[in-house]
């Protein structure tokens, strides 16, 4: 699995891998702690996230098991997740609405509408970049890709209120996406519903 990459002095990521399938894993630089941003779910991910040299605080985007599977494997003081995901988690800090925290590093951990998983959430971090993990992407309704129409109008809605300039997608090759660009691909795939359907089928 290659190394962490920076992509600015205090944010930084652990690459998602194929085998096995883990997502990529946000590694923000407070003062007293690292927040992550998921955890993955390969032993190299854990092992490369415990020897961070703070106490560590984990945002879990969503309860799939590539974002959350290292959830035991991975020392943690506080962990914040949506109701859903606590399901799977049995512990935490059910997210219902915006929280801001100040580390050194400005936080922001917001609820993400999302047709790919109930309940998700995001990451703001000083108003620069959004870490998103696979909130953007479809769902799947009888094995075909689809949004569910009326989520994706309010999921396009909260990315558009963001200070970020960039969204950072899990299993993007392009990790780091202008924000302009993602939201007009939402909004290009939104254009194609069809007013009578609930969903939009890719």
């Amino acid at each position: 699995m290659p190394g962490i990459i920076s992509i600015t002095d205090k944010i930084s990521y652990l690459p998602a891998s194929e085998s096995p399938l883990s997502a990529d894993v946000g590694i923000i630089e407070g003062q007293k702690a690292f927040w992550l941003f998921d955890l993955g779910n390969s032993a190299e991910a854990a092992e490369a996230l415990n020897a961070l040299k703070k106490p560590k605080n984990a945002v879990i985007s969503h309860f799939h098991s590539d974002h959350l599977g290292n959830l035991e494997r991975v020392v943690l003081i506080e962990l914040y997740l949506g109701a859903n995901t606590f399901n799977y988690a049995g512990w935490g800090k059910i997210v219902r609405e915006d929280i801001y925290i100040d580390d050194g590093v400005k936080l922001r951990i917001f609820p993400l509408p999302s047709s790919h998983a109930k309940s998700s959430l995001g990451l703001e971090v000083n108003g620069e970049y959004a870490f998103l993990g696979d909130g953007v992407y479809s769902g799947t309704k009888n094995g075909k890709a689809c949004y569910n129409a009326s989520v994706l109008k309010e999921e396009i809605a909260v990315l558009k209120k963001l200070e970020a300039k960039y969204f950072l997608l899990s299993h993007d090759e392009n990790f780091v996406r202008k924000k302009e660009d993602v939201l007009k691909e939402l909004g290009d795939i939104y254009s194609q519903r069809n007013p009578r359907e609930s969903y939009i089928f890719l």
